[in-house]
């Protein structure tokens, strides 16, 4: 699975992202896949790339708060 689309929303202090990860380019695609919108706080200058990648360290803490909160 890989980051296949990402849309930014909104300028300034915070962006919305929405986020596509599967195996194809489409649910329709995919076996498996994961669709997520999360808005993240925007630090300085922040170009396409650290958007996204702070959009995905956001998804994945709150991935991994979900899945200790089933143990």
């Amino acid at each position: 699975m890989k980051l296949q689309h990402v849309d930014l929303h909104g300028a300034g202090k915070a962006i919305r992202v929405h986020l596509f990860i599967g195996e194809g380019e489409t649910a329709d695609r995919s076996r498996q896949w994961l669709e997520g919108r999360v808005e993240i706080s925007v630090v300085g200058v922040m170009d396409e790339a650290a958007l996204q990648r702070a959009a995905l360290a956001q998804l994945r803490d709150v991935l991994d708060a979900e899945i200790a909160a089933l143990v």
